[in-house]
């Protein structure tokens, strides 16, 4: 063999290592690439017929809307007075109830001081 065959060898014998660790890094970060994309298409299939049979619908953009008080206390009253349990916030109605709550409780607690003060 000449001397250029033999440093050529020589050469390649050195590298093997590292070609292989070469060769195995690409192969994994390959089918790491292959794996993402291949999930990444089921998903958005998966999604596509989701939306397509109605099981699940995407969001819709909504529109931010001003209320003034007065239409917001008309709206609370309309859904009190339709029976929605669900309704928070102050209302007048729940207000005026509150506050004859109070008087109720505090004239009981009035006279339940003076009975014990007798």
């Amino acid at each position: 063999m000449s001397q250029k065959k033999v440093d050529a060898y020589k050469k390649e014998k050195y590298n093997r290592k590292h070609a292989k660790k070469k060769y195995s890094v690409k192969k994994v970060t390959a089918y790491v690439a292959a794996t993402v994309i291949a999930a990444a298409l089921v998903i958005y299939i998966g999604y596509s017929v989701l939306v397509a049979t109605k099981i699940i619908t995407p969001p819709v953009p909504t529109t931010h809307i001003e209320w003034s008080d007065s239409e917001i206390e008309s709206l609370r009253n309309t859904l009190i007075q339709n029976g929605d349990t669900n309704v928070k916030g102050n209302t007048t109605a729940e207000t005026t109830a509150a506050e004859s709550a109070t008087q109720a409780e505090s004239s009981t607690a009035a006279q339940s001081s003076e009975t014990t003060a007798k």
